[in-house]
């Protein structure tokens, strides 16, 4: 499990300045935040093994755009420190062709969904291990998630709230009953502002799925991949016309909200 973090350097404006500005800056004010968040996660009962360092960083990012090459250049690395892991200069994929439902670099094919639903009802702490646990298929699963500021949360949830109450002096004055569905948004509402008010965060949050196999496979691995994702009680949409865009959503670079 890898977690990538990323900084929006206008709401950090403040710390760049007082750490010196520039890249040397934005890395100490970044530094900062991932320790921060070690320790959160530490507090949690998360193993936290340490950052990955440029080559193993470099790895990671390689592997994803060549996975069926990685035991070869393990076995290149073997008894040789300086080999292991690889050249942040040759991270990317040595070759690529991006199709309307595919996207292939190197040694795999890779295919990438959008999660355009989660669970309607209510689900366990392992409900997505159907997807990430009973199947061989090479997969990845990826989050972005992005904290809402309090002030624009709070602001957000006061405008709905502001508008169910007018809706149901509508409803009243023209004598429309109100419905289960209308009463369950407006306890929805409520009940978010209420989290807000109590303490709790906001997100925004984007997931995707990646499966990568040799093209003869591909059509197999995605039908069992699909197969897990009901399961797990998502609804997968296949990016059509975007799978180089979707395929980047899935690596350790934070994007896929913008």
């Amino acid at each position: 499990v890898l977690l990538a973090l990323q900084i929006d350097s206008r709401r950090a404006a403040r710390d760049l300045r007082r750490f010196g500005g520039g890249d040397e800056g934005a890395c100490a004010v970044l530094l900062r935040e991932m320790e921060k968040l070690a320790r959160k996660l530490s507090t949690s009962d998360v193993t936290v093994f340490g950052l990955l360092q440029p080559r193993q960083y470099a790895e990671v990012i390689r592997d994803s755009f060549d996975p069926f090459g990685h035991q070869g250049r393990a076995r290149a690395a073997l008894g040789d420190e300086q080999r292991e892991g690889v050249d942040p200069a040759l991270l990317g994929p040595y070759a690529e062709e991006a199709g309307w439902s595919w996207y292939r670099t190197d040694s795999a094919v890779h295919a990438t969904y959008w999660v355009s639903a989660m669970p309607r009802s209510e689900v366990g702490p392992t409900f997505l291990a159907p997807l990430l646990m009973q199947s061989s298929v090479v997969r990845t699963v990826s989050v972005t998630i992005e904290p809402i500021p309090f002030s624009a949360a709070m602001r957000k949830a006061e405008v709905a709230s502001t508008q169910d109450i007018a809706e149901e002096m509508s409803r009243r004055d023209q004598g429309v009953l109100t419905t289960a569905s209308d009463r369950r948004q407006q306890e929805a509402v409520a009940r978010r502002e209420e989290e807000l008010s109590a303490g709790f965060a906001e997100m925004r949050f984007a997931p995707f799925v990646t499966v990568s196999a040799v093209p003869t496979e591909l059509d197999q691995a995605k039908g069992e991949i699909e197969h897990a994702a009901q399961l797990a009680r998502l609804e997968l949409q296949p990016m059509y016309g975007e799978q180089e865009a979707g395929f980047a959503n899935t690596l350790p670079l934070c994007r896929g909200l913008r």
